[in-house]
């Protein structure tokens, strides 16, 4: 957060105290209390962009720290990103950020210690009454001072890092909800290349159904030597095919069941309506046995060492092992024959 503090200071010389305390309030708490509801909070975002002045942001992400960034919005166009899709980016940051009011005091210290030590050339004196002024206040949302205000124009919305990393994806995805009454993703692609963290951050922005395809291991019975020689073969793509997939393209409700493989057995039933954006994620979700139903084909791929801490992070040294001797080389087998990733829409790489 120190260095935070003297990289924003540096980038704009003529903060002030108080844009100071904003951007800590946005890396703590972000932009929540912005929002009283979702289609105003986009009006004002279409307004805004209507009457934008020529924008000073050299970016259109900026690190706020804590897994927040501002999102330029005289960036937008550059981007081909619409107000609509910066709005729900905005709206489901506030929805999933509650942030910590003990970490903020903590920030708010941190602040006037740095103005202290002369590291920020901002009056230590001022600092310190204007930060108890303002804990005595409640700590409330604050604005940028008419000084930033006028060096700067600033004009942004406060959304998760992890959104804007995929913001291609998120403009895809509401593209196609404007024109299809409904549409089907899928989220393939290595081991530990963030597949499930994906999906659960398009479920943050979208209301939407998630299947994986780790409901649906092949039984061990079922690992003959002939399956397993098949590309995708590790898969039960049969039972994938004809519950969840026949499900989504029903349009009515149906029933799945997850396999459970600590036990060997089936679950019972999970109840499921489709929506209008339907996302299946995991390896082998783009077997050919599945038919072309989707509309938007992603792959995340992760690369040696990164596949390796991801996997260890994940599932601890024994499963790591058995990932690289089993499952690995057989999903390498799969998008190598298959040409999974070549077929995809957009490629992610994790980091």
């Amino acid at each position: 957060m120190k260095e935070l503090m003297l990289r924003h200071f540096r980038r704009y010389p003529a903060m002030q105290i108080q844009d100071m305390v904003k951007l800590l309030h946005q890396s703590e708490f972000a932009g929540g209390h912005m929002i009283a509801d979702a289609a105003e909070s986009l009006r004002r975002l279409e307004e805004e962009c209507r009457s934008l002045p020529p924008g000073t942001a050299a970016e259109a992400f900026e690190d706020i720290g804590d897994g927040l960034c501002r999102l330029h919005l005289s960036r937008l166009p550059a981007l081909g990103v619409s107000p609509a899709t910066v709005n729900r980016l905005f709206v489901a940051t506030a929805a999933t950020v509650k942030g910590s009011p003990e970490r903020f005091a903590e920030k708010l210290d941190e602040f006037v210690s740095l103005c202290r030590s002369g590291a920020l050339p901002l009056d230590a004196g001022e600092a310190a009454a204007y930060i108890r002024a303002y804990r005595q206040r409640g700590c409330p949302p604050v604005s940028h001072s008419d000084v930033y205000r006028a060096a700067y124009k600033p004009a942004y919305r406060v959304v998760k890092a992890a959104y804007c990393r995929y913001i291609e994806l998120f403009r895809c995805i509401d593209a196609l909800l404007e024109r299809k009454a409904c549409v089907n993703v899928a989220i393939e692609g290595s081991s530990g290349a963030g597949k499930s963290t994906l999906a659960t951050l398009i479920s943050e922005v979208y209301d939407c159904n998630v299947f994986h395809t780790d409901d649906f291991f092949l039984p061990s019975e079922r690992k003959t030597p002939e399956r397993l020689s098949q590309p995708g073969g590790n898969v039960d793509y049969e039972r994938l095919r004809d519950e969840v997939i026949a499900g989504i393209l029903s349009g009515g409700a149906f029933g799945y069941r997850r396999y459970d493989c600590r036990r060997g057995e089936l679950s019972a039933p999970v109840h499921m309506t489709p929506k209008k954006l339907n996302v299946v994620e995991g390896v082998y979700s783009l077997h050919p046995a599945l038919g072309d139903i989707y509309d938007l084909k992603i792959f995340l791929k992760a690369d040696g060492d990164v596949q390796k801490r991801h996997i260890l992070e994940r599932n601890g040294a024994e499963l790591l092992l058995r990932f690289e001797e089993e499952w690995i080389p057989l999903e390498n087998s799969y998008f190598s024959e298959l040409h999974i990733m070549e077929s995809c829409d957009l490629v992610f790489c994790a980091e």
